[in-house]
């Protein structure tokens, strides 16, 4: 979404009541707000108490009286200012945070970010831009960022083809991370791999390295030969099979969020085993997707009471049945030269099989989701879009 912030009226104060141990705000539009007396002197930012966003912050909440409350609260220009009892403090909030932080169902869905599900249709017009277009806009490189939180993936065009030039591609939407493998990971066939992507077979929907604590979150594929036979990316939205599943079958979705399965990966030359008990869906407070880690080649033994086992392996059936279908998937063919983004905790990808012999060759790098979420809050706050304030999903966390 990159509408900007410029609905003013939603942000007028109408009326203030100030009742002790809590506000009630009346805006302009109609809306009613209502904060607890003791959360608004918690996220005091003046001089004295500092400030959360920088963690600057001397304000410490067992340094606030227990029994706080509200003694007087009027309209200063553009902000509220509150004064305190029992110790006279003084508070400035401005009209659009004291709206940002109302905690009203509306107003929590309203900050709530919602992907945008997709199936085979996206084929047609799969999201794009062009290389040269983010280099030079910041607009064009919030739009790419856009794009990639909202459905997932995105395809930059027209990209240099000089392996050197991985590394700053990647890097228009975060630092890249680096990893025992080295930070860009050269994708080719290998007659003896140690890597399933270095074969030349077909790989199912899939996330990368969903063994590790953290998985890889923001991944690109940088095309620098891509094959003339075959090779075509597969790209899934599990957050749309997910979200399937939750509406036909809630006890399966519920199996899925809250089962840990044990991820593995050996790696016998370099003496590494990697492990982690996970679900495969992570959910938010609200009980949507926030991420999803899912290498069904790589699910050991299911740890887990007995009574529940089989339903477990039925839900899992079921989700890999959701993912396998045609409609579900699918081919975006990525051409020599250009670029693919993805959101590992979301979009499962796979490819279809080439031929070896065909000097398929691909660069592969990560950017962490922090770091690609802290791009695009600031530039988003920068332009004025109201994704600086969104309330972005945390990814696959164990």
């Amino acid at each position: 979404m990159s509408t900007t912030t410029n609905d003013t009226g939603r942000y007028e104060i109408q009326s203030v009541d100030a009742r002790g141990d809590s506000l009630c705000i009346g805006w302009s539009d109609g809306h009613e707000s209502h904060y607890p007396a003791l959360a608004l002197r918690a996220n005091c930012t003046c001089e004295q108490c500092g400030s959360y966003e920088t963690a600057l912050r001397e304000l410490r909440l067992t340094d606030i009286p227990v029994d706080v409350e509200i003694a007087e609260a009027a309209c200063h220009g553009r902000h509220l200012k509150v004064v305190w009892t029992p110790d006279q403090h003084e508070s400035l909030f401005s009209m659009r945070w004291l709206r940002t932080i109302c905690n009203s169902q509306a107003e929590r869905e309203r900050r709530r970010w919602r992907p945008k599900f997709w199936g085979k249709e996206i084929e047609a017009a799969p999201p794009s831009m062009d290389y040269q277009d983010c280099v030079d806009n910041e607009l064009a490189r919030l739009e790419l960022l856009e794009l990639i939180r909202d459905f997932g993936f995105a395809v930059l065009r027209n990209a240099p083809t000089d392996p050197d030039t991985t590394e700053d591609i990647a890097a228009l939407v975060g630092p890249l991370r680096s990893s025992p493998h080295g930070t860009v990971h050269d994708v080719r066939y290998d007659p003896d791999p140690e890597f399933y992507a270095n074969t030349c077979s077909e790989i199912l929907p899939h996330s990368d390295q969903a063994y590790r604590h953290l998985p890889p979150s923001i991944t690109c594929f940088h095309f620098i030969d891509a094959a003339a036979s075959g090779g075509e990316s597969t790209l899934t939205d599990a957050f749309r099979a997910g979200a399937d599943i939750r509406q036909e079958n809630p006890a399966a979705y519920e199996l899925l969020g809250t089962t840990p399965v044990t991820f593995h990966r050996r790696f016998f030359r370099r003496d590494k085993d990697y492990r982690i008990r996970a679900p495969i869906m992570s959910l938010d407070d609200m009980g949507e997707i926030a991420g999803v880690r899912l290498l069904d080649r790589a699910i050991g033994p299911l740890d887990a009471p007995e009574d529940i086992v089989l339903p477990y392996y039925a839900a899992l059936r079921l989700l890999l049945e959701k993912l396998y279908e045609p409609d579900n998937q699918a081919l975006v063919p990525i051409a020599t030269g250009e670029v693919l983004f993805f959101n590992n905790h979301r979009v499962l990808h796979g490819r279809r099989a080439f031929d070896p012999r065909s000097g398929r060759h691909m660069r592969s790098c990560n950017i962490e989701l922090d770091e690609f979420n802290s791009s695009l809050r600031f530039l988003a706050g920068k332009h004025g879009h109201e994704g600086g304030d969104m309330v972005l999903p945390h990814g696959a966390l164990s």
